[in-house]
Formats: C-alpha cells, structure tokens, sequence
C-alpha cells in the first residue's frame, strides 16, 4: 500500500529539516523555506480605461525599410499585452490591421490631431506610441546583436479638457546585461522578444507588477 500524498510531502519536509540541522543547525531552517527572490510592487503610472481604445504607433520611414512590418507588429503585441493585463479596463481594442490600413489611406495622418485621430475610430482613447528608435544591432558593432527600443507615449481622450492626459517614455534592451554574437540568437526571434517585452513594458505603465529584487534575500 503506498504512501498518501500529503504524508509524502511531510517525509520529504522532515528529511529536508534533518538535513539542514545536520548541516548548519538551526540556522538554516529558515534559509530553507525563505522566498529565494523578494519582489517589489511597482504601481501604475496611469490608469488606463476605455470602452474602446486605438493604437497609433509611428514608425519612420527608416525604420520600415530595415523592418516593413514593425509598426504592426508593435501594435499586435501591445494589443496581446493588454488582453492579458489590461481585460478589465480596456474593453476593446481596435485591430492593428485596420488601424494599418487607414494610415495606408491617409497618408497626412501624422499632421491630424490625436484627438481627431480617436473620434475617426470612435475610441474614446487612444495610445499614440511614437517610435524613436527601433534598432537589433548592438551600436558602433557590426557583429554584435542587442534590441533597443524607444518610443514616446502619450494617451489621448476626446472628451478631456487637455490632452495628453498621460505622457512619457519607454526604452527597452534585450539582452538586458549585454550584447550577444550574431550566432548566439536569430534575427526573427531577437526581434519576436524584444518587441514583446517593449510591449510588455509599455502597458506595465497601466497596471501594478512585481519585480524581483536583485541582490538576493533581505
């Protein structure tokens, strides 16, 4: 007849106390069962909320010749993003391909006024995401990679008084801590990851999260 499950665990705990008090005594049951990682609570910078939300995002010229699907792509991760974090306060998001497609159409959009801009889409907000930097080479490196992202973010609101009601700016690396060689990753997926958590880090603006603290337990 088997051990039930829960005993099991009790055994597996018991072995490990034992364990520890013959390793270091007492002191190192808590070392055992402390969090490896304390994490922060990082709060929103603004709420965002909406019936309806757009998504403008620009992009240069210099960046779609290097990378012709980019402004989609941002715009598809960010809108992923907040149907992940964001479902309760964002109701709908207007899909990037139509928001894609009206640019096509309006190629003076960029002189419109923002506020014009969410009442062709009969938002009643809109994320502008204004790219100023959208690169996967490492600078001054003709060998190493490193994805860097850089926008200006500004939230519009038709019926406000003023407008932005919000604004700021993001930047994003990947890898983090370093370069790396042209062998060590693919372009794509260089690329797949960086516009992610680019994505990621914009929409953390409107909703709390958890960081781990570095520098180990406290």
């Amino acid at each position: 007849m088997g051990v039930p499950i829960r005993n099991r665990w009790r055994l597996v705990l018991a072995a490990l106390a034992s364990a520890a008090l013959a390793a270091g005594g007492c002191q190192m049951i808590p070392f055992l069962f402390a969090p490896r990682h304390p994490k922060q609570t990082i709060e929103a910078q603004h709420h965002l909320e909406a019936e309806r939300l757009v998504i403008v995002p620009y992009v240069g010229n210099d960046v779609l010749f290097e990378f012709p699907t980019a402004s989609i792509d941002i715009s598809t991760s960010l809108m992923n993003q907040m149907a992940a974090y964001l479902r309760r306060d964002v109701r709908a998001v207007v899909h990037p391909v139509q928001v894609a497609r009206w640019q096509e159409a309006n190629l003076e959009w960029p002189n419109m006024a923002l506020v014009d801009i969410a009442k062709a889409f009969q938002a009643d907000a809109l994320l502008y995401v204004e790219i100023e930097r959208y690169t996967m080479v490492e600078e001054f490196s003709a060998n190493l990679l490193r994805g860097h992202v850089r926008a200006r973010i500004q939230v519009v609101r038709p019926e406000a008084d003023r407008n932005p009601v919000f604004e700021t700016s993001v930047e994003t690396l990947f890898p983090e801590d370093r370069p790396v060689g042209v062998m060590e990753i693919p372009d794509r997926q260089l690329r797949q990851v960086t516009t992610r958590l680019f994505a990621r880090d914009v929409v953390r603006l409107f909703h709390d999260y958890q960081v781990e603290i570095k520098g180990g337990r406290q």
